[in-house]
């Protein structure tokens, strides 16, 4: 295992112990800890990028893996800010490097689920993931499906399933 990946394991699963803190009502979190938090993600968003990547003479499936994992980690550490917009950014970023990644496209989901009005909100999400996957091939379209479940996003399951059979 290269260096750079070691490295960014050891800032994920620190960064993942923040996350957690704070997401934790029950823990006793302190303004420092929100300090630390954001001094994390910047380093994290500015240290590992793909040319930092590339230049560690990383393979290209090492690279999508490692800025997946920063894509998903900088999501995750926006969301505890309740900086939505960042973390909807810093998940499509994962699904640019890894459109088959769960995790992030559950916790897209779920964002969107949480953050979004009602009002033809599936029928918005469904547009903006029909840019992304193909519906006509089962692999996307089961994939999508999963993870709207799994986010209880119910009525993207029906607008995807309404589109199928329109078609």
């Amino acid at each position: 295992m290269s260096q750079i990946i070691a490295h960014l394991q050891e800032d994920l699963q620190e960064l993942q112990q923040l996350v957690l803190k704070l997401d934790n009502p029950l823990q006793k979190t302190s303004p420092e800890d929100e300090k630390i938090l954001n001094e994390k993600s910047i380093y994290l968003e500015n240290t590992y990028t793909l040319e930092e990547l590339q230049a560690e003479g990383l393979n290209n499936a090492e690279i999508i893996n490692c800025l997946e994992a920063v894509g998903i980690f900088l999501g995750y550490s926006d969301i505890v800010r309740n900086q939505i917009p960042e973390a909807i950014d810093h998940l499509m970023m994962a699904l640019h490097y890894n459109p088959y990644s769960k995790d992030a496209l559950t916790t897209l989901l779920d964002v969107f689920m949480e953050n979004m009005e009602e009002e033809n909100r599936s029928q918005k999400v469904y547009g903006l993931l029909s840019q992304m996957y193909d519906f006509d091939k089962e692999e996307d379209k089961k994939m999508v499906i999963d993870c709207a479940l799994e986010a209880g996003f119910v009525q993207l399951c029906s607008e995807i399933t309404l589109h199928q059979i329109e078609k």
